[in-house]
């Protein structure tokens, strides 16, 4: 049996390109001080000798990976899958390599977490569940910065990006009351997340307060085929001319819900409002009304909160609410002259 071929070494890069092993390492990773002539020296022999560096090897020695995890759900829906492009974009240029989780099911995420902490993880961004007061105290005692994104800000030992429930739910009704609505409901998914379940209660508090009846409308989840099913229970149950839809994707099947299957007028009999402003909102054959939130700002700002806990352990845990911003299309009415 032939011997299996001996694996290059920094120590042989070093010997080829003619410097210090200590060059090697800091010409493959982009560290460090040296001459462009010098690195792509060591660059051209790493690659005419197949030599790569074995980072988690390395980790062993530095306790420090290099790698962030990302913890995340919904990735078909266009809202996640922007906010995750986004914060690995950032962990990259910063020098990272992130380590997508996916989370389905439950809220508690704690095992997922685990697994990322065998990794040795630098710090790791949620936004899907939430992890127990024990996998938070754990990543602290490991000094392990965690972010949560839309989760509930009163887990204390991390840093909090998340809309204002509460600014969400009173916009979404100042965006329809100023629209000349008078009758309201609101599509509440049974799948209640954090940030989805309090801008819903949210909307449904200020309509009371103001005087006005609205009705809460449970559907199966947050997406487009929730909400065509919501359509046909609602043009049997409701009597709203408004209505909040907690997702742009379950507005946007909604919406096709009352045009197509039933034949409603929009927004002359029913007023619809998403929530998202994903970039199907925008599209001729929709132009959904909306509430713009900030995903892309949401994902930078999670990444600067774990680089700067990386470098200073101790500062004060933060919350950073994410931007809001009305975004009037064709599905809600013109204003009165």
């Amino acid at each position: 049996m032939a011997d299996t071929p001996k694996k290059p070494t920094s120590f042989d890069v070093a010997r080829l390109a003619g410097v210090h092993r200590s060059q090697v390492s800091r010409a493959l990773s982009g560290q460090g001080r040296m001459s462009d002539d010098t690195r792509q020296k060591v660059i051209d022999s790493a690659r005419q000798l197949g030599y790569r560096v074995n980072f988690l090897a390395r980790s062993l020695q530095s306790r420090s990976s290099g790698l962030v995890g990302i913890v995340a759900s919904r990735l078909d829906t266009p809202y996640r899958a922007t906010q995750v492009r986004a914060a690995a974009r950032e962990f990259l240029a910063n020098g990272f390599t992130p380590i997508l989780v996916t989370a389905e099911g439950g809220e508690d995420q704690s095992g997922l977490v685990e697994r990322l902490l065998n990794y040795s993880v630098s710090g790791m961004m949620i936004t899907s569940g939430t992890p127990s007061n024990s996998i938070i105290d754990e990543c602290a005692q490991l000094n392990v910065p965690v972010v949560l994104i839309n989760r509930n800000a009163a887990l204390e030992g991390a840093d909090h990006v998340l809309i204002d429930v509460d600014a969400a739910g009173q916009l979404a009704f100042d965006m329809l009351v100023e629209r000349g609505g008078q009758r309201f409901a609101v599509l509440q998914p049974r799948d209640r997340t954090y940030s989805v379940l309090g801008r819903a209660s949210a909307f449904s508090d200020r309509c009371r307060a103001a005087g006005y009846c609205v009705d809460v409308l449970e559907v199966d989840s947050q997406d487009y085929d929730a909400g065509l099913a919501a359509a046909d229970g609602f043009v049997q149950q409701s009597m709203a001319d408004s209505v909040f839809c907690t997702t742009d994707l379950l507005a946007l099947g909604f919406l096709d819900g009352l045009r197509v299957r039933h034949g409603v007028s929009i927004p002359d009999q029913v007023q619809v409002l998403g929530f998202d402003d994903i970039p199907q909102a925008a599209w001729l054959s929709n132009s959904l009304s909306t509430i713009w939130q900030a995903s892309e700002d949401a994902a930078t700002e999670a990444v600067n909160l774990i680089l700067e806990r990386i470098t200073d352990p101790t500062r004060p845990h933060e919350t950073f609410h994410i931007p809001l911003r009305p975004v009037h299309r064709g599905t809600t009415r013109k204003t009165r002259p």
